[in-house]
């Protein structure tokens, strides 16, 4: 009768293999522990160079201009809530933003001053000033509200504001002047409309702002007694002061009516006018 083989020994019963999730933690683990070192102060690899990149990331990297070194680099400027920080917009988006949004509140606003709407106008010319309290577009329209409303003392001092904010403003000059007259004020009148003409860009004398303004000085002068027809304040011989009134009609002419001519050799006459022609090409 053949040996009967031995019977091998039982195998144990096998547990749960960690062996897979271990390869998959183990870089895991590693990866975190390094993060954690990087971030400890003094611990992580600091590059020895002072030179600090330019804050505009989409500019070429090349010349000094882009740039700075530590040592020399600006502090950026310090912002009120209505200017914009250019290190938190390098591309200039927010600034365009706001300048178009301006640019579109004074144009409704002259709109509105056209429409006869000054309270309207003041809305949104305010909210503009809100936005750049030193553009000086917004005084300017400001001040043509007011002369609106005939308030031209408060006009004048609009005007003076623009003034302050852009000394070479031409149209500030010739508002002020306008605002000047229209408060009796002479002579502040005649030194507006002459600072006009000298800081104006286009001085063609054809042009309609410059021949008015010219014209306003030879006025003004007039009435001061200090123009061609001397203390006549403007007058010239044979006219009244009513029959020179500017009343958009053209240009007037003294006709003597036949027939009417008195003892002393005096003739009545009348007031033709002709028709408007229009001299200026240029505004």
């Amino acid at each position: 009768m053949p040996a009967t083989p031995p019977t091998p020994p039982a195998r144990p019963a096998r547990g749960r293999d960690y062996r897979k999730s271990s390869i998959i933690a183990v870089p895991f683990a590693i990866a975190t522990i390094a993060t954690i070192v990087s971030l400890l102060p003094g611990r992580g690899v600091e590059s020895g160079s002072t030179v600090s990149h330019s804050p505009f990331p989409y500019s070429a990297p090349h010349g000094p201009d882009r740039m700075r070194t530590e040592e020399t680099a600006e502090a950026p400027p310090k912002s009120d809530g209505l200017t914009i920080d250019p290190n938190k917009d390098p591309a200039g988006h927010q600034d365009e933003v706001k300048r178009v949004t301006i640019n579109a509140m004074l144009g409704l606003a002259r709109d509105f001053l056209k429409a006869g709407q000054p309270d309207r106008a003041t809305e949104s010319t305010m909210k503009a000033m809100y936005l750049d309290p030193k553009n000086p577009d917004a005084y300017h329209v400001m001040g043509d509200i007011m002369m609106q409303r005939r308030r031209f003392a408060q006009a004048r001092d609009y005007y003076e504001s623009e003034i302050d904010r852009d000394p070479m403003r031409a149209d500030a000059y010739f508002s002020h002047a306008t605002a000047s007259e229209a408060l009796g004020d002479l002579e502040s009148a005649l030194g507006g409309m002459r600072s006009f003409l000298h800081v104006v860009p286009d001085k063609d004398p054809f042009r309609l702002k410059v021949a008015q303004a010219r014209s306003a000085i030879w006025e003004w002068e007039s009435k001061l007694g200090r123009g061609p027809w001397g203390p006549t304040r403007g007058i010239p011989p044979g006219f009244t002061e009513a029959e020179l009134r500017r009343d958009g009609k053209g240009v007037a002419v003294k006709m003597p009516i036949p027939g009417t001519q008195d003892k002393n050799g005096v003739q009545q006459y009348e007031i033709k006018h002709a028709d408007r022609i229009e001299m200026y090409k240029k505004p």
